[in-house]
């Protein structure tokens, strides 16, 4: 939209309304420059500038966010040079991904402490290395693998920068099976942090991970409320088996997907802290910053012409440091077509470091802080994930809520209209639906993507993990993968 050079500059919103709407020569203002998110919240051409908004509180001010580089390649004498080489160029953190765990994507290490040793070897985790753990339906047999295999290396646990990311609940809500009773896995989830803690590891262990939702088409709200009734699961596991509340909070890791919608994603992150500052006030506590760590989407990811994955997830790691990760995971561009090869993993690797190192996003503590678009939608967004979060508890909390087959349908429902918006062109995925490369090139990897492993028989409906992008993908061929 232009104006001429020697118009008066337009202070005023009903100015500007009426300057807009002359330009749309009658077409409706709404449809034309607004936009609704799946929850619904109304997106605006235009914002004022916000007022009483203070930062939100997350890194410390300047502080770089942790670059985490994934492990899920089952061949032991790969991974570890895999690993070793990431933390030399850049990495100052590993994701070690388990077998059919939330992040495992076709590939995983087994949860055999022998083996884990083999990937760390040559590591120094006494060196400030973060380890995140992505763990597998049986987590603990994850986090005894590691403590076995630090064990075996020497490296005494209170030396070693880990999260264990046990998380029953989130699994249980991907497969549809919970492994106990509801009073059972809580007993479990405390009894599996205490002895960690025992054997000197400071956590956090415990992750409330709303990758789930985002994995299976949910909206942000409906990510955000899952998360936050995880958290407040675990929370009153630890709180019941006596530890102090002040404590237990340090124990959960909050984990969020980042994907290309950049203004969603950034909102997402700051909202987020803000929906549990507020949940730990309501306990009598004063709010801390949480460890908010955070990977591109998967669901974004297209199997055709998959270098515009590289384009998706520069977005979602920009959207996911402005909005204030604490460590943030890129997904190599291959990652969809099978193990990814080490230039996929460089340009991950690279993707962070340039925004990072050449763009300095993490000079700034907060940068949306004020503008009128990003506190707004902040603010909207909390409203709306705080209402969904008060429907899960309304319905006996997250695992009563599940069983019960109350939160799926809501889930289900944001998915079709994914879905549908796409096939009716009302949404558009560049490389996949608009803008097809009909010359677009293979791209090599490790190992190709193996079948879809059959999961445990359901016991309610399961958050199903899917791909936008797979629908279009089986209209017409590929542009293979080289291995």
């Amino acid at each position: 939209m232009a104006f001429a050079l020697n118009d008066p500059i337009v202070t005023d919103e009903a100015q500007w309304r009426k300057r807009a709407e002359a330009v749309l020569k009658g077409a409706d203002f709404e449809t034309v420059l607004t936009s609704k998110t799946a929850d619904g919240i109304r997106i605006s051409p235009l914002y004022a500038k916000a007022t009483a908004h203070t930062p939100v509180i997350g890194r410390a001010p300047g502080a770089a966010w942790s670059i985490i580089s994934r492990v899920d390649n089952p061949d032991a004498p790969q991974s570890n040079p895999q690993a070793l080489q990431d933390l030399e160029n850049g990495s100052n953190g590993l994701s070690l991904v388990f077998e059919n765990a939330i992040g495992a994507y076709g590939f995983g290490l087994p949860a055999k402490a022998d083996f884990v040793a083999e990937v760390l070897k040559g590591i120094y985790l006494d060196a400030g290395i973060e380890i995140a753990l992505d763990c597998g339906p049986r987590g603990r047999d994850a986090a005894h693998a590691f403590a076995e295999a630090c064990q075996a290396l020497d490296f005494p646990a209170n030396t070693v920068k880990v999260r264990f990311g046990l998380n029953p609940v989130g699994l249980g809500a991907r497969d549809g099976v919970f492994p106990a009773s509801v009073e059972k896995m809580a007993s479990n989830v405390a009894a599996s942090v205490r002895d960690l803690m025992a054997q000197g590891f400071a956590g956090p262990f415990l992750a409330a991970d709303g990758r789930i939702v985002h994995q299976a088409g949910g909206s942000e709200a409906q990510e955000l409320a899952f998360v936050l009734a995880n958290a407040l699961f675990y929370l009153r596991a630890l709180e019941a088996s006596g530890l102090a509340l002040e404590d237990a909070r340090g124990m959960i890791e909050f984990r969020l997907a980042s994907d290309a919608d950049q203004f969603l994603s950034i909102v997402k992150h700051r909202a987020l802290r803000k929906l549990w500052a507020s949940i730990e006030q309501q306990c009598g506590l004063a709010p801390k910053p949480i460890l908010l760590t955070s990977e591109t989407a998967f669901r974004m990811m297209s199997r055709r012409d998959p270098h515009v994955n590289l384009l998706r997830a520069g977005m979602g790691c920009f959207a996911a440091a402005i909005g204030g990760a604490d460590a943030i995971t890129v997904l190599p561009f291959t990652s969809v077509l099978g193990l990814p090869e080490p230039f996929a993993r460089r340009l991950a690797r690279n993707t962070q470091l340039v925004l990072l190192e050449e763009a300095h996003l993490a000079s700034v503590s907060d940068p949306v802080a004020g503008a009128g678009g990003y506190e707004t939608l902040t603010d909207e967004l909390v409203a709306e994930a705080w209402k969904q979060f008060q429907a899960i508890e309304a319905e006996g909390g997250i695992v009563a809520s599940l069983i019960a087959g109350a939160l799926q349908p809501r889930i289900a429902s944001v998915r079709a209209a994914r879905e549908a918006a796409l096939v009716e062109k009302k949404a558009v995925m560049v490389g996949v639906t608009a803008y097809l490369d009909a010359q677009a090139k293979s791209v090599e990897v490790l190992a190709p993507m193996p079948p879809k492993s059959v999961g445990p028989t359901p016991q309610f409906p399961p958050l199903v993990p899917i791909r936008l992008s797979e629908p279009f993908e089986a209209e017409t061929p590929l542009a293979g993968a080289a291995s």
